[in-house]
């Protein structure tokens, strides 16, 4: 579970284990994430992992730092407020060959649960609460 407590003006975003990082209203900001910009970071993760742990299954021995994603969003043009498409650029280790990159591809594509969440209709439902929800931060 995810928790957002507003703490003296600030977007504080708390996972089950504490305080892990501040929200910012817009992107590219100093001190913080955008909405956008945490999307983004969680397509790049789950790709990332799911990369790593085939890579793991598979026993492939590889230089972790070679692995590099870039994610960028792309806000729908009929005004619907969403984003319409997601671009992940996806640096793989040099030492892989051709035929294996296009398997990591692939199956990753099927693998991250992010990006699959992302191509579903999936749904959002707000629950109004009586009490806050307390994380374990005294915060």
């Amino acid at each position: 579970m995810t928790t957002l407590k507003i703490i003296e003006g600030q977007d504080q975003i708390f996972n089950e284990a504490g305080f892990q990082i501040a929200g910012n209203h817009g992107p590219n900001l100093e001190g913080g994430l955008s909405p956008r910009e945490l999307l983004e970071a969680s397509l790049a993760l789950c790709v990332s992992i799911s990369l790593q742990k085939i890579m793991a299954y598979d026993g492939v021995d590889y230089d972790k730092s070679s692995i590099h994603i870039e994610v960028s969003s792309v806000k729908a043009e009929d005004k619907s407020n969403k984003f319409s498409h997601f671009n992940v650029h996806v640096t793989l280790p040099p030492t892989l060959e051709a035929a294996y990159k296009e398997k990591l591809k692939s199956v990753v594509e099927r693998a991250c649960t992010i990006g699959n969440t992302l191509k579903s209709e999936a749904v959002v439902e707000l629950i109004e609460v009586n009490e806050p929800i307390e994380t374990s931060s005294n915060a």
